[in-house]
């Protein structure tokens, strides 16, 4: 059973029970209040008729002796003026004088002289109260019952429950539609969250059910929500990394299957014809330029793979003394290249691990030297921003990356301008290596860069403080 069908059925027989209660209750409560008030009114009826015979029985009997008929004859002069129903019985119970009609006591009833006794009977469609008692006048007990007619009374009540009902069901009805607005209300949302979930479990993770209320129904919904923001950026990042690793392995089954296909093909040339010794040194160097292709490659691969099983130890260093030593290492490769690099450092400590960072700020200044500039600049400083980071920058004046392709150059084998790099042995692997090198170390790469002005790269380090 759905949660909307319980919520309304069980609601619905609360609201019943209560209205059934107060219905009962206010109809006992008027009938019992009205019969106490008949009681009353029924007592001092009672008492005034009983005073009315003794005093005529009184007041005849001054003049002669009062006897059983003269009783009777006060009693029934007594009932006609007062235009009310008495039986008038001895001690005995012999009844002397009777205008109840079919009206009578039920058995066994017993009389007293100290109280009134009552009961409730009913003749016919209507309904009487009877009220009884004993008195003795000039030596003679008698017993003297007075019937007063409540059907009135009970017609009223009756007209009350008909009403009550009526009304019972008037509020029925507009409980009934009111609990069921309510109950769409509560339960609307936890729909809408029914069907983001169906529609979560079918695979559509763009689903998002809109909080419409401020409570827990609400908050619940909200939580939803962050947890399917999580879930569908993870298993974006899933589908991101499926693709990367997809992409890296065509990319690298390409990578290897073009210089092996002319090493190959060529190596075959050579087998197979006789060559002019200036054409065996010409296909023996292209052999020679698509191994050393393979041979960076490999050593690429290698490297990315060694980082990932690596545990890092970072040592404390000065990071002026180390960006001269990289300078000084890159300092022929920039002469041969015809490439002025220039050097600028503040002296700051770090915790780096050196030969990592060393190859990474390396194979920063080998993509600068073969952007086309004529100067190369290395600076670290620290920033302005920020005093405990060290920022290092790695500035050229080049071709630079088209703005299009930034987000994508560190990813494996991938390569702005192909035809270039596989000339110059590259295999778009360098900043792929740099950025995991940059992620052990807690920085990432930043790239600046304007097509035909040049590339900024830069990284910020943790900086040590000063002693």
């Amino acid at each position: 059973m759905k949660l909307f069908t319980k919520l309304f059925f069980s609601t619905m027989l609360i609201l019943t029970v209560i209205l059934s209660v107060a219905e009962y209750v206010t109809v006992a409560g008027s009938m019992e209040n009205e019969y106490e008030s008949q009681q009353e009114e029924a007592f001092r009826q009672h008492q005034l008729i009983l005073y009315g015979i003794r005093a005529g029985i009184l007041s005849a009997a001054q003049g002669s002796e009062a006897s059983g008929d003269f009783t009777v004859a006060v009693a029934t002069e007594t009932a006609s003026d007062m235009r009310v129903s008495v039986m008038l019985a001895d001690e005995s119970g012999k009844v002397l004088y009777s205008n109840l009609g079919d009206v009578s006591w039920s058995e066994d009833k017993t009389f007293s002289k100290e109280t009134i006794v009552y009961e409730t009977v009913r003749s016919g469609d209507s309904t009487y109260l009877l009220t009884g008692s004993l008195f003795t006048q000039n030596g003679q007990t008698m017993q003297l019952t007075v019937c007063r007619d409540m059907s009135e009374v009970f017609c009223h009540a009756q007209a009350l429950r008909r009403k009550s009902q009526v009304l019972f069901l008037i509020e029925i009805g507009v409980g009934a539609v009111l609990i069921l607005v309510l109950t769409y209300v509560l339960t609307e949302p936890l729909q809408d969250l029914e069907k983001a979930t169906r529609a979560f479990a079918a695979g559509d993770y763009s689903q998002r059910p809109k909080p419409k209320y401020k409570d827990e129904i609400g908050s619940l919904t909200v939580a939803f929500n962050q947890m399917a923001d999580q879930v569908e950026d993870n298993i974006e990042a899933l589908e991101r990394a499926a693709k990367t690793q997809k992409d890296f392995v065509a990319n690298f089954s390409h990578e290897l299957k073009t210089p092996m296909t002319s090493i190959i093909g060529y190596a075959d040339t050579l087998y197979q014809k006789d060559l002019p010794p200036e054409e065996v040194k010409e296909t023996a160097g292209i052999i020679l330029s698509e191994g050393m292709r393979l041979e960076a490659l490999s050593f690429k691969l290698l490297d990315l793979i060694a980082l990932d099983n690596q545990t890092l130890i970072r040592e404390e260093t000065e990071m002026k003394d180390f960006l001269t030593d990289v300078f000084q290492t890159a300092q022929p490769l920039a002469e041969k290249r015809g490439v002025k690099l220039e050097i600028e450092a503040e002296r700051a400590y770090c915790r780096i691990e050196m030969d990592l960072m060393k190859t990474m700020v390396l194979n920063l200044l080998d993509n600068a030297f073969k952007s086309g500039t004529d100067i190369v600049r290395i600076t670290g400083k620290v920033s302005e921003q920020a005093e405990e980071r060290y920022v290092i920058r790695v500035e050229d004046h080049g071709r630079g990356i088209p703005e299009e392709q930034l987000s994508r150059i560190t990813e494996a084998f991938y390569m702005v301008d192909k035809a270039r790099s596989r000339k110059e042995h590259g295999a778009g692997l360098g900043l792929a290596l740099c950025q995991k090198i940059a992620e052990l170390h807690g920085t990432s790469l930043q790239y600046e860069s304007k097509e035909g002005k040049g590339t900024t790269v830069s990284f910020a380090l943790a900086k040590e403080a000063d002693e």
